[in-house]
This record gives C-alpha cells, structure tokens and sequence, in this order.
C-alpha cells in the first residue's frame, strides 16, 4: 500500500473521530442526580417548616376558600363543616369536614385541602345539577325543593343574589324511597312524546304523571312495571291519532301495559 493511500484512510479516520458526539461521562450524570436530590431536599424541608411554623397557627372564617358554590349560600357550608373557629390548621381533618357537609348538604361531590400560603382551607364543591322542582313532606309540613336526573333531593336556599331555576316539571310526594322511580322517569321523558309536566306519588304508592298531550297517566303501584310502563307510553304516543294527541284532556291507564286503555276524563274515577 503506497503512502498517499495511507494518509487517505488517516483523513477518514479522523473525520469520522469529529463527527461522533461524546458520551456523558457518568460523574456527571451522579452530580446531576446529586443537585436533583439536594434541590428536592430543599423544598421538602421548606415547606416541612412552613407547616410546623405556619401549622399551629389558628385561621378563621375568612380564611375558608370556597370554589364552585353557585346556589349553595358560603353560610351553610361553614355550618356543614362543624369546625370551632378560630382552629389550628394542624388540628382540622380534612376528610372529616368532607363528610359533614357532604352529609349536611346534598351535593355531588366535595373536597377540602389544607392551604399554607395563604393559610386556610380550600373548600371545592360541585353542585347537583336541577332537573324538576319537587314537593316532599318534611318535619314542619309541606317541603318546597328541586331535584336532579338521579332524583336527589336539593335545598332551594332563598337571598337576594339566587334565582329559581327555570323548571319545567313538578315532583309532587318525593321521599327517599322513590329517588329510584323518579330517577328512571326523568332520564327517559324525552321518550314520553310530549313534555313531561308532572310526576305524582300518592299515599296509597300509586303513581301518576301528567304531559302536555294526557291530563292523566295512571301507572298504579308495582314499580316492578314501570320500565314496560315507559315503553307502552312511548309506543302509544306513536300510534294514537295525531288529533287525539293535541288533545290535553287524554286520560291514560297503563296499571296493566299490556292492556292499555284510553279514557276521557269524565270517564274514570279520578280519586284512584
């Protein structure tokens, strides 16, 4: 091999040395890793001092932060958490105040997280959501309220600032034990072929509802048929006459679905 073919592969050689990038060296991977530590030590041991600093001291009223309350008034939740202000921040369980006022206060869903700068509380909730107004008999008579699409009953809190949600339906005998019946009749309305108007639980468990096309809707009081109930009230509202359905008057008996029988008013006894 002659020298000028020596001095070529020498050339290559040392381009190609220039274009490989170095390698990190692992000590400076360890100081790296070494200044991470050192830095995430800090911070933990500042904020460990703030809160052993700042943790005793008590905070008051005006130190809750309240976030997403539209209708529920700032009063009652303070009432719902059942703290005795002023508090040291250290002395407040945070799941606990989550109880009580979810207990206290129907609400979908509450979280409360201790704050030490600014030091306080943070209180987030977030409201039901109205789906119908509602009548329920509470301990002093007859309860005005609101309730949602899963039939949760909701407090209306009257003030100057809040409003009455525009509601187009009445729950008339709500309690407890109907939440799930008037869950399922809300969450299918749309399939009723009219706005539905009203929902009746009477004394004796005998449901009714009303809508703009029947005056009455009597579907008695076996809960076990109220999705076939739902169904027939569907398939009818296709299939009778358009101008027997702008009729309000209707009257409709679907105690028995399979044997569905359309009144008019003076024609049933409208005491059942």
């Amino acid at each position: 091999m002659d020298e000028s073919t020596n001095e070529e592969s020498t050339l290559r050689s040392m381009k190609g040395s220039k274009l490989k990038k170095p390698l990190n060296n692992s000590s400076d991977l360890k100081i790296k890793h070494i200044w991470q530590a050192i830095c995430f030590l800090s911070i933990t041991t500042s904020l460990g001092f703030l809160l052993i600093t700042k943790g005793w001291e008590p905070i008051n009223k005006n130190q809750i932060y309240i976030k997403g309350a539209i209708q529920t008034p700032s009063k009652k939740i303070l009432e719902a958490m059942k703290i005795d202000f002023p508090k040291a921040i250290l002395e407040i369980n945070p799941k606990q105040i989550e109880k009580n006022i979810y207990k206290d206060l129907s609400l979908k869903a509450v979280s409360v997280n201790r704050m030490i700068a600014p030091l306080g509380l943070e209180v987030k909730i977030i409201e039901r959501v109205p789906k119908a107004f509602a009548i329920k008999l509470g301990e002093n008579g007859q309860e005005k309220g609101m309730v949602d699409e899963k039939g949760y009953w909701i407090p209306i809190y009257k003030s100057e600032e809040s409003q009455d949600p525009s509601l187009e339906i009445i729950i008339d005998g709500w309690s407890p034990q109907n939440q799930k019946l008037i869950s399922i009749i809300l969450r299918n309305e749309k399939n009723f072929g009219s706005p539905l108007k009203r929902i009746i639980f009477k004394l004796n468990g005998n449901i009714v509802l009303q809508t703009e096309d029947f005056l009455f809707i009597y579907l008695g009081n076996n809960p076990v048929l109220l999705r076939q109930q739902i169904k027939a009230i569907e398939k009818l509202s296709k299939s009778i006459p358009k101008e027997l359905m702008h009729s309000s008057s209707n009257i409709l008996d679907l105690k028995n679905p399979l044997k569905p029988k359309l009144f008019l008013p003076d024609a049933l006894d409208l005491s059942k």
